[in-house]
């Protein structure tokens, strides 16, 4: 029989070890890191699969042109232009500013007028009236204004002197006074009428008593005696509530005239309601001395002056025609007399060329011919309108004449000859040609910051919008830019319609088409611009 050692399978039991905590993870680690390692890749995916995905703007250019200008002395010929003489800066009209009807012209085309001078007459029979008329009517408001004056006199008078309320005041307390006398004397009066009623009494009983010993003649004579003194009586006892209700009466009318000469209303109203009829007689006044100025006018204007010193160009009005005035419904033009020009003021209208425009500067020197004088005119040009010619091709330009003989007038024609203007120079452009850069007139574009063309930025491959500065040299397919690029730059020339700035764009190649050749100009070209050396 085996042994088996049992104390190999027991089993030591140890305490068990304390359990650690889990390491929690750092969310850096985690999930952003990884993030940020597929966003490198996705960026450098999308940078790889740009052109497939976003391809640039095909784009063809053109070189900027580098010429030298053209070097012309100061006084040289550019170029002649017709045009026709006229008033400067314009005609001036003579019109009639008060209607009427022409009686007597006093003037003729071609006259020396001097400023003032009597040019025409209207018929000023009804201007005269009106003259009268407004005398008539002043005179009237004198008058008016004279019986104003004397009124307010009056009235202030009475308020300085109120003799009247205290007349009337006086007449009030002495009557009051009376009737308190008359009141305060009634008994005495009823006491004496009484005492005759009882003497007609007893003298009417003792006659009566006597009988047929007193005649009848007697008795009767004795009852009347008695029947006055009755209504004498009666009379003095009525008269007592009459004369207080008198007395009240004239007490309040006292005290109201004491009240108004203290107040002195009446008085104050007058001399107000004076001064009110005064001022309006004065405003009348002034208006009858305004119609009256305004009707003198009206008959000095049936004289229509020279507005200025001058010669008379042409006559529109004749004997008979009627003329508006100032009237805003009439015609225009229907006022007009005469029109007038200054002889030492004298301009040509020229129609200049536009392609000989850009030669054009305001001061500019010019000689003008005519055949009215032998000698050659000098003059400058003073503006350039706006008005151009489309069928002629042509630009407005006025040109200014200095001291203009007498035979020189409106209307004639003149040929003017626009020479090189004085121009300040650098002394690096004295000893050689000024450099001018060309570009095709087809690639300048005006935007809201005004004008600009695209520049091919071929490092960073992207279209840059490039605002400019115009020169004025040029031809007709090239103008001069003159501040906002340089030599070295390429212009977009095709596919700029839809570019902004910063498009990436991909140079196919040069452009053959625009500009005149391969590089838009010859490089002999030269500009039509005058330089002054």
């Amino acid at each position: 029989m085996s042994h088996v050692d049992l104390s190999q399978l027991a089993v030591t039991r140890q305490p068990a070890a304390t359990a650690k905590p889990p390491v929690r993870r750092r969310w850096g680690t985690r999930y952003i890191a990884p993030v940020a390692i597929l966003a490198a890749f996705g960026a450098l995916f999308a940078a790889a699969m740009r052109d497939t995905l976003l391809p640039a703007q095909a784009v063809t250019v053109v070189p900027v042109i580098v010429t030298r200008a053209e070097i012309q002395q100061e006084g040289t010929p550019l170029f002649q232009a017709a045009g026709w003489i006229e008033p400067q800066p314009s005609a001036v009209t003579a019109s009639a500013l008060a209607s009427g009807v022409v009686e007597q012209m006093l003037v003729v085309e071609g006259q020396l007028v001097q400023k003032g001078e009597p040019i025409a007459k209207l018929n000023d029979a009804d201007a005269k009236l009106m003259v009268q008329q407004a005398d008539a009517k002043l005179r009237l408001a004198e008058a008016d204004l004279q019986s104003a004056q004397a009124s307010l006199t009056a009235a202030q008078s009475t308020l300085a002197n109120p003799n009247e309320l205290r007349v009337a005041l006086a007449d009030a307390e002495s009557l009051l006074a009376e009737t308190q006398l008359g009141l305060g004397n009634l008994p005495f009066a009823i006491e004496s009428a009484t005492s005759r009623q009882q003497l007609a009494a007893e003298n009417l009983a003792r006659k009566e008593q006597a009988g047929d010993a007193v005649a009848g003649r007697v008795t009767r004579e004795a009852a009347a005696e008695l029947a006055a003194t009755k209504s004498a009586l009666g009379e003095l006892q009525s008269r007592g509530p009459k004369l207080r209700e008198q007395i009240d009466a004239l007490g309040r009318k006292r005290d109201a005239l004491r009240q108004q000469l203290e107040l002195m209303t009446e008085p104050k109203r007058a001399v107000a309601a004076a001064e009110a009829s005064l001022a309006a007689a004065k405003a009348r006044h002034e208006q009858a001395h305004l119609e009256v100025d305004a009707a003198q006018l009206n008959l000095d204007r049936m004289t229509v002056a020279a507005p200025i010193s001058g010669r008379i160009l042409t006559v529109d009005a004749r004997p008979g025609k009627r003329l508006s005035g100032l009237d805003p419904l009439s015609e225009q033009n229907s006022s007009a007399v005469a029109s007038m020009y200054n002889p030492a003021k004298l301009q040509v209208r020229v129609d200049v060329r536009l392609e000989d425009v850009p030669q054009v500067q305001i001061g500019q020197p010019v000689t003008i011919e005519t055949a009215a004088s032998r000698q050659p005119l000098t003059g400058k040009v003073l503006w350039l309108t706006t008005r151009a010619d489309i069928q002629k091709n042509t630009l407005q330009v006025k040109v200014g004449i200095d001291n203009p003989p007498a035979v020189i007038t409106p209307e004639m024609l003149g040929k003017v000859t626009f020479v090189a203007p004085p121009q300040p120079v650098t002394d690096q452009q004295e000893m050689a040609d000024a450099l001018r850069l060309l570009v095709p007139r087809q690639l300048v574009q005006e935007g809201d910051g005004g004008k600009f063309v695209w520049i091919a930025d071929a490092t960073n491959g992207v279209a840059r919008r490039t605002p400019v500065e115009l020169g004025k040299a040029g031809t007709d397919q090239l103008v001069e830019v003159a501040a906002g690029i340089d030599p070295t730059m390429k212009l977009v020339a095709t596919g700029r319609e839809s570019l902004t700035d910063g498009t990436r764009i991909r140079i196919v190649g040069n452009d053959q088409n625009i500009g005149g050749g391969p590089a838009g100009m010859s490089p002999t070209a030269r500009t039509t611009s005058p330089v002054v050396q």
